[in-house]
């Protein structure tokens, strides 16, 4: 007896066994079918049977890279689209939020369901950059309960019970829900996000991003997009310099004469690496100092004025001086710079002064005003330390001194 069933039960497996293999080859036919069928007339696979070997590699090679540059095209999309989003967080658009849950995120039926889950971190992390909200992970509200009820068996979860929802929200304690919606087109891809609050249900904030607005909206805030585009794992960094040519007057304590001595004109070079954000910058300052009595030629001494001291001797105002400084700049242009708005920043910088035959150390502290993308004004203090300069092969010393100087510069 006990035989004749294990017999009964082989042939019930077995049976089975053919019946998944004859349902799965007909669904694998079925699938392949409708793939061949939704491939562009250029993807479908050649059925001519004089084609050769080295045509269909070519051919299928064609369709790997048409393949790899529509997907790369799609997450620079989507990164455009995130770091709008981005932006606005950072810009402050949902601060005052004690913390915030992601209740839902949605795709429509062109991409893989999974993408949902992709999108969601990438949310939390442009969140989480950006901003010093608090992220809490619901897990609650992906889970499903299933019930019975009247003898039908209903499921239900978070995202359509609010009975449900307000108690995830009580045990973790979330103030605030965020849902997103990802829709993917052949021409664009749309991207909108909701935050309500748990409570009251009430929606605090929302909005929608088109990648094909995306670029123009920071054209007319006069925004740099590359503030905002976030780099990609692998890529290099990428140095940003700032080159300033201006132009302008100074006072410098000069060596001898008179205080006309001290009026220069000053041709500044101020090179620049930005970095945190374009908050700080660090480089170096080239100033080239002419006096004013070389350029706007003053009556020269006689004979008779010039009484050279040879026991006690007078050094000459130097007419030409080039002063060097390493500088540190500190921007104040809060998140993002808008060169709609008139920015300002400081800098200060050490380093020296050298005319003929003269060497003196010097510091100086700035204020820059900048005027749209192009234009700054600079107002700074010079400090000259005491030095020496040779007359006449003996060593006098001299006084420092401060000075100051306004330079218009132009921003390349």
């Amino acid at each position: 007896m006990l035989r004749s069933k294990n017999f009964y039960k082989k042939i019930v497996m077995f049976a089975t066994f053919a019946s998944i293999m004859a349902t799965g080859s007909a669904f694998a036919e079925d699938l392949n079918t409708e793939r061949v069928q939704e491939l562009p007339t250029w993807a479908k696979p050649a059925t001519d049977s004089g084609l050769d070997d080295s045509d269909k590699a070519q051919a299928a090679e064609e369709i790997r890279v048409a393949s790899a540059q529509r997907v790369r095209r799609f997450h620079e999309v989507l990164d455009e689209l995130l770091a709008e989003f981005g932006y606005d967080v950072k810009q402050g658009q949902i601060e005052g939020l004690r913390n915030l849950a992601v209740r839902k995120v949605s795709v429509n039926e062109s991409l893989p369901g999974s993408y949902s889950n992709y999108l969601e971190i990438l949310l939390a992390e442009r969140i989480k950059d950006n901003s010093h909200i608090k992220i809490i992970s619901c897990i609650p509200c992906k889970s499903k309960v299933s019930t019975v009820v009247d003898g039908k068996l209903l499921i239900s979860s978070p995202s359509t019970n609010l009975a449900r929802l307000d108690e995830a929200a009580d045990q973790l304690g979330i103030s605030h829900f965020m849902d997103a919606v990802l829709m993917y087109h052949p021409t664009h891809m749309v991207l909108a996000v909701e935050v309500f609050d748990t409570k009251s249900k009430e929606q605090v904030w929302t909005r929608t991003y088109n990648s094909e607005t995306v670029k123009s909206r920071y054209q007319k805030l006069a925004v740099d997009y590359s503030q905002v585009a976030k780099s990609r794992p692998g890529e290099d960094y990428v140095p940003e310099y700032k080159f300033l040519m201006g132009l302008g007057g100074a006072g410098i304590p000069n060596i001898g004469g008179d205080s006309s001595d001290s009026a220069m004109v000053n041709v500044q070079l101020r090179a620049t690496e930005r970095f945190n954000s374009r908050r700080s910058e660090f480089g170096l300052i080239l100033s080239s100092y002419i006096a004013n009595n070389s350029l706007f030629k003053k009556a020269a001494k006689t004979d008779e004025e010039v009484d050279p001291d040879e026991t006690n001797p007078t050094p000459e105002p130097f007419k030409n001086a080039i002063g060097f400084y390493a500088v540190y700049a500190h921007n104040f242009i809060g998140a993002i710079e808008s060169y709609n708005d008139i920015r300002h920043g400081i800098n200060v910088g050490v380093g020296g002064l050298i005319a003929t035959k003269y060497l003196a150390g010097s510091a100086r502290l700035g204020w820059d005003t900048y005027f749209g993308r192009r234009f700054v004004t600079s107002l700074s203090v010079l400090q000259l330390g005491a030095s020496t300069v040779t007359v006449n092969e003996i060593d006098v010393k001299t006084k420092g001194g401060t000075g100051g100087e306004m330079v218009i510069s132009y921003n390349f």
